[in-house]
């Protein structure tokens, strides 16, 4: 029997239901995370101090921009294995099941294939919706800059480009929150999965995007933050600052968000199992209510 209430969570029981759950083997699921991203941690200590499209002297340089970009996207997938592995940890508590190092890296090879597939189909149909969004965008641009008024520009590219970023991270949210539930959970395949987190989001796509925002601002805000306040950002806003920050200083970086990455990431993954509950009561029980609602008018 599942260790969630069977009935449906309000937004904050959601939330301290995942933290509640994930404090019961915390030092598991860190575990397990912290084993997931080592691969992608060792790559980035290799890498060194990231290319900024610019050399010393302030001048555009992207040599190094595609082999950086390589080793990120290597280093992601790589720990997309031990994102799974913690669904698959997590699952098996959720059924009151043993659970362990091995053997959630042993039961991710199975679903990695529908989850992978999953999160990639998703990827394209949102890099699809941000294609045309962009294009749709930069058409009003011109528009509003064809008229001559500075205030006509700006007051069409902002209200759009935030319209245009809600619909985007929405879609996203909307298409991926319940992914790694439907694969292990139900069994889904990988168009399955995706479908079924839509038809799960139906009707809710504020309270959905409002959880997995939360859920996304608490895994990527500690990273920022540290990087903001050690002025990474500078490197890329302003070249004379290029070649000024040091292996080590870079190194400690990639520490600091190997052990934050570890930490917050399998959060994020009992938060989607408690909002993929939530959803499947909700439209179960209208769906019961309906078939109910039928019968009855339906009756002799």
């Amino acid at each position: 029997m599942s260790v969630i209430p069977p009935r449906p969570l309000g937004f904050g029981e959601i939330l301290d239901g995942a933290i509640q759950f994930y404090r019961r083997d915390f030092g598991l699921y860190f575990l397990i995370a912290l084993v997931g991203a080592l691969p992608g941690y060792a790559m980035f200590l290799a890498l060194g101090t990231p290319s900024t499209g610019f050399d010393a002297a302030g001048n555009p340089d992207f040599t190094g921009v595609g082999f950086d970009g390589l080793v990120f996207l290597l280093a992601t997938a790589v720990s997309w294995v031990g994102t799974v592995a913690v669904a698959v940890a997590m699952h098996a508590r959720l059924e009151d099941g043993p659970t362990s190092l091995q053997s959630a890296y042993r039961g991710a090879l199975h679903p990695f294939p529908s989850a992978t597939g999953g999160y990639l189909l998703a990827i394209l149909l949102v890099g699809i919706v941000g294609v045309v969004v962009m294009v749709l965008a930069t058409i009003l641009g011109v528009a509003g800059a064809l008229s001559g008024s500075f205030a006509v520009t700006i007051g069409v590219l902002v209200p759009v480009g935030l319209a245009a970023a809600f619909l985007v991270f929405a879609l996203w949210f909307s298409s991926t929150f319940a992914i790694l539930p439907s694969v292990l959970s139900e069994g889904r395949s990988a168009p399955a999965a995706v479908r079924r987190s839509f038809q799960l989001a139906r009707g809710a796509w504020f309270r959905v995007f409002g959880i997995m925002l939360v859920v996304y601002m608490i895994q990527t805000a500690p990273s920022l933050g540290i990087f903001a306040l050690s002025g990474g950002f500078d490197m890329f806003t302003s070249p004379e600052t290029v070649g000024t920050v040091g292996g080590g200083w870079m190194a400690l970086q990639n520490t600091i968000d190997l052990l934050l990455g570890a930490l917050t990431g399998p959060f994020g993954v009992a938060t989607v199992f408690f909002l993929h509950h939530d959803r499947s009561v909700r439209l179960e029980a209208s769906d019961l209510e309906s078939t109910a609602a039928a019968m009855t008018t339906g009756a002799p």
